[in-house]
């Protein structure tokens, strides 16, 4: 099958995001290599750095590099004029590397087209006009009602989309999901390991919704260590949510300053934690960090929200907790009964009855890349079935 494999952002350039953790990249990375490994022809549409095995078709980033400022907002206050730029020159990048992907796919005649960027919608008007089929892999949460996103989805609801877990559809924008192909990564790149070692861990950005005040607060009631692997801000670029409720505690021994961490570093916190703390506050459609941390044998203790319930096996490859009173699917029916902080410090203390092995056999068995190549391999041939009726 000839394909083309959209990422039309800029945030998948090393050079000029170096530090950006953007999960979206090396998932495209490694599905577009899985693809060409059975077989297929990928034609892939992104920077001049994106790196892999695919035929790269790259946009044109020299107006990032050159940091032209936009002439038009020359009037305007310097800080709202570097922010309307930035987005000016982000929706250009984008609608340039779509409109070069769908020409392309006109002209050598691709037979399908992966968007796998859903920040704006300019691949759904160019697949209105080339009629070329498209499919599109939705990475956040559904929007709500009485926002552009409802409305744009809304206008392109026939459309072909893939969800990455169950829960990201469950919403009232009723989309044509093909199916849901969950996330999966190179077991290679994470090797087990069967003996942990004093700490927990939290793997994740730094903002409210990730829950990192939660294992900090868990981490001292239990006095227990945390190690933190995190974007740690520039000192003038410290929010508010980082000073008031993280910043405060990095003086407790017990919690570990927070620091980015990549490759050696990472793997090393992942296999010898006793288990990874994810007390999410958002419905998040898939957390990478999960199944990284399993493939190493480290359990997860998750707050039920969003997909942790269908990546997390409660009480086999971790605990789920309820977070809250509020009514969610499976509430009542999980091993530890407490919920909030109150049952993540109860998972902490039983996590011991948790055996590592199960926890790399069960990503062995879900969530890998040639599992994931299969999923798209399906969504392919369905979608165009689907256009041929």
């Amino acid at each position: 099958m000839k394909i083309g494999f959209l990422l039309p952002t800029f945030f998948a350039s090393s050079a000029l995001f170096p530090n950006r953790i953007f999960a979206p990249k090396l998932l495209a990375r490694d599905t577009i290599d899985g693809l060409i490994k059975n077989g297929h022809e990928v034609f892939v549409f992104s920077t001049p750095d994106f790196e892999t095995k695919g035929t790269l078709i790259p946009g044109d980033i020299s107006y990032q590099q050159k940091n032209l400022p936009y002439f038009k907002l020359r009037n305007e206050h310097p800080g709202d004029r570097s922010v309307r730029t930035d987005e000016v020159l982000k929706r250009n990048f984008e609608l340039s590397v779509t409109a070069q992907a769908f020409a392309y796919a006109r002209k050598h005649q691709l037979e399908i087209i992966h968007s796998y960027h859903d920040f704006v919608f300019t691949p759904h008007y160019f697949e209105e006009v080339a009629q070329i089929p498209t499919v599109y892999t939705l990475h956040d949460p559904l929007p709500p009602e009485n926002s552009f996103e409802y409305a744009e989805f809304q206008k392109f609801s026939a459309h072909c989309y893939v969800s990455i877990s169950m829960s990201q559809q469950r919403s009232s924008l009723k989309l044509n999901f093909v199916n849901t192909v969950y996330h999966g990564i190179q077991l290679d790149d994470f090797p087990f390991q069967a003996a942990a070692s004093d700490y927990i861990l939290f793997m994740g950005r730094l903002v409210p919704e990730k829950g990192l005040h939660s294992a900090i607060e868990v981490a001292i009631s239990e006095n227990i260590r945390l190690e933190i692997g995190t974007q740690f801000p520039d000192h003038e670029k410290e929010d508010s949510y980082f000073v008031t409720k993280v910043k405060p505690f990095l003086e407790n021994p017990l919690i570990a300053e927070p620091g980015m961490v990549n490759g050696a570093d990472k793997l090393l916190l992942y296999k010898q934690a006793r288990a990874l703390l994810f007390p999410i506050e958002w419905e998040e459609p898939f957390g990478m960090v999960m199944i990284e941390a399993m493939a190493c044998g480290t359990p997860v203790i998750a707050y039920n929200r969003g997909s942790v319930a269908e990546v997390v096996k409660d009480g086999v490859t971790g605990f789920i907790i309820d977070p809250d009173d509020a009514e969610r699917p499976g509430k009542g029916n999980w091993i530890i009964k407490k919920s909030g902080i109150a049952g993540l410090t109860d998972a902490v203390q039983r996590i011991s009855e948790i055996d590592r092995v199960a926890c790399r056999r069960h990503v062995e068995e879900k969530f890998t890349v040639a599992q994931m190549v299969k999923g798209y391999e399906a969504v392919y041939l369905k979608a165009l079935q689907s256009k041929s009726q």
